[in-house]
C-alpha cells in the first residue's frame, strides 16, 4: 500500500509575490484507498455551496478566499464555510501534511543572488527528505510547473540514486517512482495541497486585519497543524 504525495507551492509567482518572504512547498499524503473518497468529498463541497459542478472544476484557495471564479456570487461568510468544509477532509480521511519553506531574502543574501532560481528545488529537496522518513512507499504528484519540471525530475532521480540534491542530502528510500506533474483541475489531491499552502502563507503574511478573517484563518491552520507531523524552520535560518 502506498501514499500519493500531492505537492503545490505558494509564494514564488503571481501578484503580490514580492511581498511574500517565503516560498513554500506543501504536501498532503493521501493513502491510495483515500484518493477516490477525496475526489468525492470535493464534489460534495461544490454541490453543497454552488448547487452545480462547473466544468474543469477545482477548489483553489485564492479563488475561494477572494471570491473569484465560480465563487464570485458567494458572500464572504459563505466562502469561509467552503474553505472550512474542504479543509476538514484532513480530519475525515486522516491525511497528513508536510511542508518546507525557503526564506527568499536570506537565500538571496547568502548566495548573492546566484541561488535565487533554485529556491523551488531546495524546498522540494527538503520536503522530500522529510516525508521520506515517514512510513510507507510514496508516489509524487505535483502541480504543473513548466519552469522546473525537468530539473525536479532529475533531482528526484539523483536523490533516489546517490543523494544528489541541490545541497548534500539524504538518499530517498520510500519514493518509488519519478515525479509526476499534472494540471491542478484534474487532481483533487493537488487542490488540497493548494488549500493548505494558501492558508499557511496567508497566516504567515499576516495580511488579514478583520477579526472575522483572522479567526477563520486561525481555525483553518489549526486543522492543518493537527495533521503536520514533520516541520522545519524556513531555510536559510539566518
Amino acid at each position: 500500500m502506498a501514499h500519493l504525495v500531492y505537492i503545490d507551492e505558494t509564494g514564488s509567482v503571481g501578484k503580490g509575490a514580492k511581498n511574500q518572504e517565503l516560498l513554500t512547498l506543501a504536501a498532503v499524503l493521501v493513502h491510495e484507498d483515500k484518493v477516490q473518497p477525496l475526489a468525492e468529498a470535493f464534489r460534495k463541497v461544490a454541490w453543497k455551496h454552488l448547487d452545480w459542478l462547473p466544468a474543469a472544476f477545482e477548489l483553489h484557495g485564492n479563488e475561494i478566499w477572494n471570491g473569484t471564479g465560480p465563487w464570485d456570487s458567494l458572500g464572504y461568510a459563505e466562502r469561509i464555510a467552503v474553505y472550512e468544509d474542504a479543509i476538514t477532509v484532513l480530519d475525515d480521511l486522516d491525511i497528513d501534511v508536510s511542508y518546507a519553506s525557503i526564506h527568499k531574502e536570506r537565500l538571496h543574501k547568502r548566495y548573492e543572488g546566484n541561488a535565487d532560481e533554485n529556491a523551488y528545488l531546495l524546498a522540494l529537496q527538503f520536503l522530500l527528505e522529510k516525508i521520506d522518513k515517514t512510513g510507507g512507499n510514496k508516489i509524487l504528484i505535483a502541480d504543473e510547473h513548466k519552469e522546473h519540471q525537468l530539473r525536479a525530475v532529475k533531482m528526484v532521480a539523483d536523490l533516489q540514486d546517490w543523494r544528489g540534491g541541490e545541497v548534500p542530502g539524504a538518499k530517498l528510500r520510500t519514493v518509488i517512482d519519478s515525479m509526476h506533474f499534472v494540471r491542478s483541475h484534474t487532481s483533487p489531491g493537488v487542490q488540497l495541497a493548494d488549500l493548505v499552502a494558501y492558508a499557511l502563507q496567508r497566516q504567515w503574511n499576516k495580511r488579514d486585519s478583520h477579526p472575522y478573517a483572522k479567526a477563520a484563518i486561525a481555525r483553518i491552520t489549526s486543522v492543518i497543524s493537527d495533521h503536520t507531523h514533520t516541520w522545519r524552520q524556513p531555510w536559510p535560518a539566518h
